[in-house]
């Protein structure tokens, strides 16, 4: 039995209660499919910002996909100097503990970029196993872009370091996958070799058919249940889930449900559904505009049935974001949502070309509400949810499985 590690230090992990990550998925498909897997993460969940294990713990998954926590320090804050000592200290102890372990005959990692290809590429290389890299974001070009211009160009200079490495490792892979288009065709900018090499697109997707079935259930939340009477056939509720920070135009959102609010005979209504900084933000604004509901942080089997109330998914993120497909949209298209979208990436494109929805200038209050009135059509906003529900199917995670399936086969 050939044996395969998945190595990244992020993701919610099986057993917890947050959407199912893409290397959750790999181990479980791979495993099912004749191959021994470990996946290789950290002991300190970035995602829940607490701690799994404080010495190097297994977690069976099945009696051939094993989860291996690596211990790792734990921080507070998504960006700063705590978080990249952790990927450090990850990247330093599992390659210790590599040394002792069988080589595997296939490495799929996707890691912090500013460890330069700790555990990784160095341990790949060392030992000739080949590997195949998974672009799930593009930094620390992000970090560049999200500094003022001046500090900009200092913070290119500085990862020019960085750079070069990536490209050295990239030109050593023996495949790649990615989440999005661009991100497969920065890849292939980076290193040309990379397009004679196999490849793959592999969205991270679900279980379109489970979800689905969820769609249809009562809502549990109280909020919700009281409304869905008095819904008419020309009420159109809009529904944003996820993060409540900065890196998600929750103002917009806010703004233009108090525009919306003052409109006569409005049909609007704003869901909300999350945690995070602007938390308090969004629940003074529930208690003055009456169009705007905020519901919390909810687990998936309370949020699904509400998705299946609703007509519009706000996939809405900041001025900068580089996000290319994001997790919303396999949601909101497994749902049949029109899809409201200020993402310049790939789902721009799907949105336009597929008619699922409408796009709009993030961080632009005005863009959004005109957006919104184009789907204030009921024929436009059918003919988009119709859209986004037969879409929705292309993203199912057993077809996105099957394609990384086929590049490790031709790998090995």
């Amino acid at each position: 039995m050939k044996t395969i590690w998945l190595v990244n230090p992020y993701g919610p992990i099986e057993g917890e209660n947050w959407r199912e990550y893409s290397f959750n998925q790999f181990g479980k498909y791979l495993s099912q499919n004749g191959y021994y897997v470990i996946w290789w993460t950290a002991s300190f969940s970035h995602h829940f910002k607490k701690q799994r294990a404080n010495s190097l713990k297994d977690i069976n998954v099945n009696e051939r996909f094993i989860i291996r926590l690596v211990p790792t320090p734990s921080y507070k804050k998504n960006f700063g100097f705590g978080r990249m000592y952790k990927d450090y200290i990850f990247g330093k102890r599992a390659m210790k503990v590599f040394l002792t372990e069988g080589k595997p005959d296939l490495i799929i990692a996707a890691e912090n970029p500013l460890t330069m290809g700790k555990p990784s590429y160095t341990y790949a290389q060392r030992q000739g196993v080949p590997m195949i890299y998974d672009q799930m974001d593009i930094w620390p070009e992000f970090i560049s872009r999200s500094l003022p211009h001046s500090l900009a160009g200092i913070a290119n200079f500085l990862f020019v370091p960085v750079y070069r490495k990536r490209r050295e490792i990239y030109d050593h892979l023996a495949g790649a996958i990615a989440l999005g288009k661009h991100y497969l065709e920065f890849m292939q900018k980076v290193s040309p070799s990379l397009k004679d090499k196999p490849y793959a697109l592999v969205y991270n997707g679900i279980d379109v058919e489970e979800f689905r079935s969820h769609l249809s259930e009562n809502t549990r939340v109280k909020k919700i249940s009281d409304l869905i009477d008095k819904k008419n056939e020309k009420d159109i509720w809009c529904i944003f889930a996820g993060t409540l920070g900065p890196s998600y135009d929750i103002k917009g959102i806010i703004e233009c449900a108090k525009t919306f609010a003052k409109k006569e005979n409005t049909n609007f209504k704003f869901i909300i559904a999350g945690s995070g900084p602007y938390e308090d933000e969004v629940k003074r604004a529930e208690k003055i505009v009456d169009n705007l509901i905020y519901i919390g942080k909810l687990l998936p089997e309370d949020l699904i049935p509400i998705y299946g109330k609703c007509d519009i998914g706000l996939a809405t993120y900041s001025a900068g974001s580089n996000v290319d497909m994001c997790d919303k949209f396999y949601d909101y298209t497994a749902a049949g949502l029109a899809i409201v979208n200020s993402l310049d990436g790939e789902i721009s494109e799907h949105i336009s070309k597929e008619e699922l929805g409408m796009n709009y200038k993030a961080g632009d209050s005005v863009s959004l509400e005109k957006a919104l009135e184009t789907l204030s059509d009921m024929k436009k906003i059918n003919i988009c949810k119709e859209n986004s529900w037969k879409s929705g199917i292309s993203y199912d995670k057993n077809r996105q499985n099957e394609k990384l399936l086929k590049v490790i086969e031709t790998i090995i």
